[in-house]
């Protein structure tokens, strides 16, 4: 036998194995029956794009939750903070976040807080720095300090005390 043939029987078990291993070689016509395809079932992960079979499922247990005294506040963060306070100075400085985002339509004001009976308080102010704005959560909401610029270009810092309500954090008052 000549080298190169010797060589080509040493390749050719490597390459049927190979091909085998990655399933090249299984067609229509020498794949088992039981690894045919089968159509896939409705509402299948198979359409995406993946391979395993559909599987039925149970579903969980539904379990109730014993009745609570009051109703639990979703748990909003500190950043949820600082964007509410952002939102209430963007809008009385004149630049609101989106160009429909009033105290009209989305309010930020808490409903019979003291802000609501005083809404001047901000009178005057020009700027803030979003860059320095701090929020901390404390039990009913959250504590945000931000500088705040008036028309004399006099920076304060103000606190900004949030109460936590169903469609995110409202405010209740200003204080420096």
């Amino acid at each position: 036998m000549t080298r190169l043939g010797f060589r080509a029987l040493k390749v050719l078990p490597a390459v049927a194995l190979c091909a085998l291993a990655v399933g090249c070689a299984q067609t229509p016509h020498t794949a088992h029956s039981s690894e045919r395809a089968r159509p896939v079932p409705t509402g299948s992960l198979d359409t995406l794009g993946t391979t395993s079979q559909a599987a039925t499922t149970t579903p969980a247990p539904v379990t109730t939750m014993p009745p609570q005294s009051a109703p639990a506040q979703p748990a909003f963060t500190e950043d949820d903070a600082r964007y509410t306070v952002r939102r209430y100075l963007s809008r009385w400085i004149g630049q609101p976040l989106q160009p429909d985002d009033t105290e009209g339509k989305y309010p930020l004001v808490c409903v019979g807080s003291t802000l609501a009976n005083n809404p001047g308080r901000l009178t005057g102010t020009t700027a803030f720095d979003a860059d320095r704005m701090t929020a901390r959560t404390v039990d009913t909401g959250a504590a945000v300090t931000v500088p705040v610029t008036n028309s004399s270009a006099v920076t304060t810092v103000l606190t900004f005390t949030l109460r936590a309500a169903t469609q995110g954090y409202c405010i209740v008052d200003i204080a420096s």
